[in-house]
């Protein structure tokens, strides 16, 4: 038996092109003359930057030649040299050493330090907290007492409170902060 083989199909799912008309022709154009425009003011723009920046530059050298930078004609009175040294005074401090510090003495689950209030010239220090119970409190100006950055820690205040459905004991210390060598 003899099987007929079927015709080629033609499937061409493009079609035809068709060449592009004069409206596609005057669309390319147009646009290509709009990009050369463009090009063009992006050209003049550069140009009148770099031009800018060249008179700029002149009328700095210009101005440091006419007028030199001079010092301060005054110096500072005693009142703002001491006001310098005592921010220089506070921004030397071992922060990070006082932070750990204290950081250490407050290692307790029952204990929580909840502001720290320094004047860093002053070598000052107020810390507030809260405790579950005053013996807390006690063994925590004695750990203070024992970093050999702080001196005169004090006990200033504490009260007795309920925070929720616990009671505490908020208190106040202050202590002087000693620059170490």
């Amino acid at each position: 038996m003899s099987r007929a083989v079927p015709a080629a199909v033609d499937l061409d799912f493009s079609g035809r092109r068709r060449p592009p008309g004069a409206l596609g022709w005057l669309m390319l154009v147009c646009g290509a003359l709009a990009a050369l425009g463009v090009l063009h003011e992006f050209d003049m723009a550069e140009t009148r930057l770099a031009e800018a920046r060249h008179a700029d530059e002149r009328a700095r050298r210009q101005s440091a030649v006419a007028h030199p930078v001079r010092p301060p004609v005054a110096p500072l009175t005693d009142p703002e040299r001491r006001a310098a040294l005592g921010v220089v005074a506070g921004l030397g401090r071992d922060w990070n050493a006082l932070l750990a510090a204290l950081e250490s003495a407050a290692d307790d689950p029952g204990l929580a330090l909840l502001a720290l209030d320094q004047d860093g010239a002053k070598g000052r220090l107020k810390l507030s907290g809260e405790a579950r119970n005053l013996p807390e409190v006690f063994a925590f100006v004695k750990r203070l007492e024992a970093v050999p950055a702080l001196r005169d820690v004090r006990l200033a205040g504490y009260a007795f409170r309920q925070n929720g459905p616990l009671p505490v004991v908020g208190f106040d210390l202050q202590a002087r902060w000693e620059a170490q060598p």
